[in-house]
């Protein structure tokens, strides 16, 4: 407040935009994303890290804002215990089977889908073993 009273005489019309944790977790709310307070605090440093010629030419939008939280929902870390990752892991293994061997009994190639998604299950299967052997 000291600094804007410096700047700017009492007179001097001024806009002040104020992104709070409150309005980023409303906004995110509204985007149906539940953020911690550490993901609101993440959110805001990284408006905060915005340039300061970028913030002046186009402002900190509410779609600037969306796409930080966006971001960070996306590659948010989570704990889950082991066992019930290794049974998500099995349910989703045991559910590609059923359309990898009908493509195959029909001559068919695999689809793309199928084979991305056992990738994925395959990659979470190794980051499973390798944690589960750092914790032994």
């Amino acid at each position: 407040c000291r600094e804007l009273a410096a700047q700017y005489p009492g007179d001097a019309p001024l806009m002040l935009v104020v992104w709070s944790p409150e309005e980023i977790q409303a906004l995110a709310d509204g985007m149906d994303i539940s953020l911690s307070d550490h993901e609101i605090r993440t959110v805001l440093a990284r408006l905060e890290d915005i340039p300061e010629d970028q913030r002046i030419e186009s402002g900190i939008s509410s779609a600037a804002a969306m796409e930080i939280i966006s971001n960070v929902s996306e590659n948010r870390q989570v704990t889950v215990p082991a066992e019930l990752l290794a049974s998500l892991i099995q349910t989703a293994e045991q559910a590609l089977w059923k359309r990898e061997w009908a493509a195959r009994d029909h001559g068919l190639a695999v689809p793309e889908c199928v084979t991305r998604r056992q990738a994925v299950v395959n990659q979470a299967r190794t980051l499973l073993k390798n944690n589960t052997r750092e914790n032994d």
